[in-house]
C-alpha cells in the first residue's frame, strides 16, 4: 500500500508520508480488526481519515445485533476495492434497496451476488440492480432464481452491471434450451469457462456445444463438457480445434472410445489452465512409474492427478522420485494407503519434496511398534487436507495432548472426532481441544460422553472448533430434553439432519419438533423423525411447508393415515438429498409396472428402494427396462426371488 507506484516518482512522497504518521496512528490502524477490508478499500488510496473510518463502521445499516455485520462490510469491501471510502448515504441506499430484502431483511446470498459484479467498481446504482433482479429471463415461479444469478454474477465479476438485453439474449439462446426451458446445467459450464470475463458471443457458444467430438448418441455429451470447462476455467472459449485435439488423442483413447476416466484427471490437474500439450498427455500417461501390469494404475493418477489439481503437467521426474520413495513402499511395492494421506495432504498444492515426505513419515511421534502408524496419519491427513505437510513440532503436540490420552496411551476414538471437526481446517489450538472435552455438559457420570461428542463432531465436520456457548445453548434447549436430561435420540436427529452444517437455531429445532404433522398421540413421533432426518441427512433444516406437503401427499396414505412403510422407501431412496417433489413421488408410485391387482406393489418398491439408496428418484423409463427384463421373467410374470438377488447386488 505505501509503494504504490515503486520505481516512479511518487515513491519517495509515500514513503515520507507514512514516516510522517505519529506512531500512536500507525498503531491504532494495524491493530484494528477489520484492517483488511479497510487495506481493501483504501488499496492504492493511502491511509484513510480517522473520521471516515468511524462513519463507516457506525453506519446502522452495517449493525447486526448491536456489533458491525463483517460480512456485510466485506461485501461493501470489494465493492470498493481501490475506489476508496464510500458515502454513507451510498451505502444505506444500497443496503435498502427492496429488491435487495427478502421477509423483511437484507439478502445476503443476493448482496454476495452484486458485490462480485461490482468487485473494484464502485457503487452500482439503484436503478442498474433493480432492473437486473426484475428482468423476466432471470425469474422462476415469480421469484428471482438465484441459480441464475449466480451464474450471471460469475461471468460478470468485477466487471460491473450486465445490460438487461445482453442477459436476455445470452438465456434465450436456442442452443442452451432443453424441453423449451434453459438447461441451467449447460449454463452452468459455459458460466464456469467464462469466469470474470463477460458474456460469451451466441456463436461461440453454437460453435462449442455443436462440436461433433462433443456429441455422444446425437446429443451433447455433458459428461465432456464438464471436463473442459473445468479445463477452460476462466479461460474463455476453447477453439474447436483444440477441443478435437485432446478428446482424439490416441493415448485418451479405451476400446476405440475415448476414457473419460482419463479426462477427468486430466482435467483435474488442467483445472483453470487451459488445454494441454499432446506431448505433455502423453508422456505422463507413459510414465514406467504410473504403469501396472503393462496399463495405466487408474489409481495412481487419481492420486497424481489431487496433488496437481489445477496446477497443470508435473515433471516426469517429480513423479518418479515421489512413487519411488523407499518411504512410500511396503513389501517391495508402492504403498497406495500411504501414497492417498500424502496425496489428501497436498491437494492442490503440486508435489512435495522428497525430504519433506521422509521427514512426516518418520516422525516418532507417528510410530507404533517400530512402524509408521497408518491410523493416525489417516487422522493427519484429514486434518492437513489441502493445507500441506503439518511442522513436526505441531502433530507432537497435538498427539500428546494430556485429554487426548486415555490409561497412558492416545485415545484414537477422541483423534477421530478431533480430525473429523478439523477436516481440511489444519490443527486444532490445544486450549480449544481442552476447553471442548472438559466441558460440563460433555460429561457423564464423570467422564467424556463419547456419543455426545460424536453427534457435535457430525454437526461441526470440516467446520472447525466450536465455541464452548454454542455447544452448551444446543445441549440445554429445552426441546432436546426428556424427563429432565438430554434426549440423545432427538440429538441424534439433529445431528444427521446438520452433518456439516454447524450448529442449529434454537427457533429451527423447536419449529421442527412442534411440527403438527410429526405428533402423535400428543407426543413427538420419533419414528417419523428419523424418516425426515434421513431425507436431509447433511442438508438442514427442512421448511415445516416441504415436512407437511410430503407428510400429506395422498399417494402416501393408506386407509386415511400415512403409510410409514412407504415414507420408509421413499426416506431410503432419498436419504441425504433433500426433500423429493410430490410430483416426483407420485409419478414413482403410480408406475404401471409397479402396481400388482390394481394397488402398488410394495415388494417390487422395496427391491427398486434398496437399489435407488441415497441415490434420488429414478426415471420412471429406467424402471419400466428393468421390470420388463426378459432375464427376470419366469412364466410370463416378474420373478421376484431374482430381482430380490439384483437389488440385493
Amino acid at each position: 500500500m505505501l509503494l504504490v507506484g515503486e520505481g516512479s516518482s511518487r515513491t519517495k512522497k509515500n514513503i515520507n508520508a507514512f514516516l510522517s504518521i505519529e506512531d500512536r496512528d500507525v498503531q491504532a490502524i494495524a491493530s484494528y480488526p477489520l484492517i483488511k477490508s479497510i487495506s481493501s478499500i483504501c488499496n492504492g488510496k493511502g491511509f484513510p481519515k480517522a473520521g471516515d473510518v468511524d462513519t463507516l463502521l457506525k453506519l446502522p445499516s452495517l449493525q447486526k445485533d448491536g456489533q458491525l455485520d463483517r460480512q456485510l462490510l466485506s461485501s461493501i469491501s470489494s465493492i470498493c476495492n481501490g475506489k476508496g471510502f464510500p458515502k454513507a448515504g451510498d451505502v444505506d441506499t444500497l443496503l435498502k434497496l427492496p429488491s435487495l430484502q427478502k421477509d423483511g431483511q437484507l439478502d445476503r446470498q443476493l448482496l454476495s451476488s452484486i458485490s462480485s459484479i461490482c468487485n473494484g467498481k464502485g457503487f452500482p446504482k439503484a436503478g442498474d440492480v433493480d432492473t437486473l433482479l426484475k428482468l423476466p429471463s432471470l425469474q422462476k415461479d415469480g421469484q428471482l432464481d438465484r441459480q441464475l444469478l449466480s451464474s450471471i454474477s460469475s461471468m460478470m465479476s468485477s466487471r460491473g452491471f450486465p445490460k438487461a438485453g445482453d442477459v436476455d439474449t445470452l438465456l434465450k439462446l436456442p442452443s442452451l434450451q432443453k424441453d423449451g426451458q434453459l438447461d441451467r446445467q449447460l449454463l452452468s459450464s459455459i458460466s464456469s469457462m467464462m469466469s470474470s470475463r463477460g458474456f460469451p458471443k451466441a456463436g461461440d457458444v453454437d460453435t462449442l456445444l455443436k462440436l461433433p467430438s462433443l456429441q455422444k448418441d446425437g446429443q451433447l455429451d455433458r459428461q465432456l463438457l464438464s471436463s473442459i470447462s473445468s479445463i477452460c476455467n476462466g479461460k474463455g472459449f476453447p477453439k474447436a480445434g483444440d477441443v478435437d485435439t485432446l478428446l482424439k488423442l490416441p493415448s485418451l483413447q479405451k476400446d476405440g472410445q475415448l476414457d473419460r476416466q482419463l479426462l477427468s484427471s486430466i482435467s483435474s490437474i488442467c483445472h483453470g489452465k487451459g488445454f494441454p500439450k499432446a506431448g505433455d498427455v502423453d508422456t505422463l500417461l507413459k510414465l514406467p512409474s504410473l504403469q501396472k501390469d503393462g496399463q495405466l494404475d487408474r489409481q495412481l493418477l487419481s492420486s497424481i492427478s489431487s496433488i496437481c489439481n489445477g496446477k497443470g503437467f508435473p515433471k516426469a521426474g517429480d513423479v518418479d522420485t515421489l512413487l519411488k520413495l523407499p518411504s512410500l513402499q511396503k513389501d517391495g511395492q508402492l504403498d497406495r494407503q500411504l501414497l492417498s494421506s500424502i496425496s489428501s495432504m497436498m491437494s492442490s498444492r503440486g508435489f512435495p519434496k522428497a525430504g519433506d515426505v521422509d521427514t512426516l513419515l518418520k516422525l516418532p511421534s507417528l510410530q507404533k511398534d517400530g512402524q509408521l502408524d497408518r491410523q493416525l496419519l489417516s487422522s493427519i491427513s484429514s486434518m492437513m487436507s489441502r493445507r500441506g505437510f503439518p511442522k513436526a513440532g505441531d502433530v507432537d503436540t497435538l498427539l500428546k495432548l494430556p485429554s487426548l490420552q486415555k490409561d497412558g496411551q492416545l485415545d484414537r476414538q477422541l483423534l477421530s472426532s478431533i480430525s473429523s471437526i478439523c477436516n481440511g481446517k489444519g490443527f486444532p489450538k490445544a486450549g480449544d481441544v481442552d476447553t471442548l472435552l472438559k466441558l460440563p455438559s460433555l460429561q457423564k457420570d464423570g467422564q467424556l460422553d463419547r456419543q455426545l461428542l460424536s453427534s457435535i463432531a457430525s454437526m461441526m465436520s470440516s467446520r472447525g472448533f466450536p465455541k464452548a456457548g454454542d455447544v452448551d445453548t444446543l445441549l440445554k434447549l429445552p426441546s432436546l430434553q426428556k424427563d429432565g436430561q438430554l434426549d440423545r435420540q432427538l440429538l441424534s436427529s439433529i445431528s444427521s439432519i446438520c452433518h456439516g452444517k454447524g450448529f442449529p437455531k434454537a427457533g429451527d429445532v423447536d419449529t421442527l419438533l412442534k411440527l403438527p404433522s410429526l405428533q402423535k398421540d400428543g407426543q413427538l413421533d420419533r419414528q417419523l423423525l428419523s424418516s425426515i432426518s434421513s431425507i436431509c441427512n447433511g442438508k438442514g433444516f427442512p421448511k415445516a411447508g416441504d415436512v407437511d406437503t410430503l407428510l400429506k401427499l395422498p399417494s402416501l396414505q393408506k386407509d386415511g393415515q400415512l403409510d410409514r412403510q412407504l415414507l420408509s422407501s421413499i426416506s431410503s431412496i432419498c436419504n441425504g438429498k433433500g426433500f423429493p417433489k410430490a410430483g416426483d413421488v407420485d409419478t414413482l408410485l403410480k408406475l404401471p409396472s409397479l402396481q400388482k391387482d390394481g394397488q402398488l406393489d410394495r415388494q417390487l418398491l422395496s427391491s427398486i428402494s434398496s437399489m435407488m439408496s441415497s441415490r434420488g428418484f429414478p426415471k420412471a423409463g429406467d424402471v419400466d427396462t428393468l421390470l420388463k427384463l426378459p432375464s427376470l421373467q419366469k412364466d410370463g410374470q416378474l420373478d421376484r426371488q431374482l430381482l430380490s438377488s439384483i437389488s440385493s447386488i
